[in-house]
């Protein structure tokens, strides 16, 4: 039962495509999507016997939230999916003294693209999706899927990029509890939000939070920058679409830049390192034939050309949308 300081999220039919866009999309509003997946074919085809028959060998990713916290996907610890399916059904469980494994996101699309014939890529509720768009070698994997059960569970954390997630049931029930982003100053990473003693220390710095369960072909839509904490009601099966619209795509962009310029500008430093070497002897020794071919100085001319239109584009865009007097 809800504690009456605790929010129940609304609902929508996910045929209502424009309310939906229009009350929970545009205003980045939390909200469970009702029959989101309802005639996907993989709420006839998947189950934990399913994936065992088909895929029990396959090493799959593994997640320790508790002690490893959000873990790069290429450093997870991998298992076979047959192994810790078994352990989701409580079949080997005594093995672990510690904390329980979870496959909290596992990216299966690329090695098992059959999968995806078992449910809708196309999200009728979302326009376009420009993850679509991005050149391959900066591509985001736009789903994965979770199997989890009763004892593991992901602690407060928010998806990177301020993409939309949405999370669709196939199997059994999760149960969310959510803070919005401009309460952030009262909540921190790896939270138990389903904790009483720190629910009730975030309710009193002012901050609201949101509670509703997912069931079996449902959806739950967590839009940019929400807080959110989701427990499993016994075994389950999810798919997680991400997604990034026209609104959206801009703060997206900012978002990967963040995550590209540290590597850049740490190239360039080791550049000017080198050019502060070589400046010591510039008087002695010509450039090298290697600067000559590989048109050194043509390429630093469009570079810096570059970065001036990009900077004057992005100052106009300001101007226009968030500067005005």
């Amino acid at each position: 039962m809800l504690n009456k300081h605790i929010i129940p999220l609304e609902s929508v039919d996910a045929s209502e495509v424009m309310r939906f866009q229009k009350n929970y999309l545009l205003s980045e509003t939390p909200v469970i999507l009702k029959g989101m997946g309802k005639n996907w074919p993989a709420m006839k085809r998947w189950s934990a016997d399913f994936f065992k028959k088909n895929y029990g060998a396959v090493n799959v990713p593994i997640c320790y939230y508790k002690t490893k916290q959000q873990e790069p996907y290429k450093n997870q610890t991998r298992m076979p999916l047959r192994k810790y399916i078994c352990i989701a059904e409580n079949k080997g469980i005594t093995d672990y003294e510690a904390e329980l494994p979870y496959l909290g996101g596992w990216i299966y699309h690329k090695e098992f693209p059959e999968l995806l014939n078992d449910i809708d890529m196309t999200l009728p509720c979302f326009p376009d999706n420009w993850l679509y768009k991005l050149p391959p070698s900066i591509s985001i994997p736009p789903t994965n899927l979770l199997i989890g059960y009763e004892k593991v569970s992901s602690p407060l954390h928010t998806d990177s990029f301020f993409v939309n997630s949405v999370l669709t049931m196939i199997v059994g029930k999760k149960k969310a509890r959510m803070v919005s982003p401009l309460h952030t100053s009262a909540v921190s990473n790896g939270q138990n939000l389903f904790d009483n003693e720190t629910a009730n220390k975030v309710l009193g710095q002012g901050a609201e939070i949101f509670e509703g369960t997912i069931s079996a072909g449902d959806a739950f839509y967590i839009p940019p920058g929400w807080w959110h904490n989701v427990i499993n009601c016994g075994f389950t099966i999810a798919v997680q679409n991400l997604h990034v619209d026209t609104h959206r795509f801009p703060l997206f962009e900012q978002q990967m830049r963040g995550f590209v310029l540290p590597i850049l500008s740490k190239i360039e430093d080791l550049g000017k390192e080198a050019r502060a070497e070589l400046f010591e002897v510039a008087q002695k020794l010509p450039p090298p034939l290697s600067h000559e071919i590989g048109s050194f100085i043509e390429h630093e001319k469009k570079y810096i050309e570059f970065l001036k239109n990009a900077a004057e584009k992005t100052e106009d865009y300001l101007r226009n949308h968030y500067l005005k007097p």
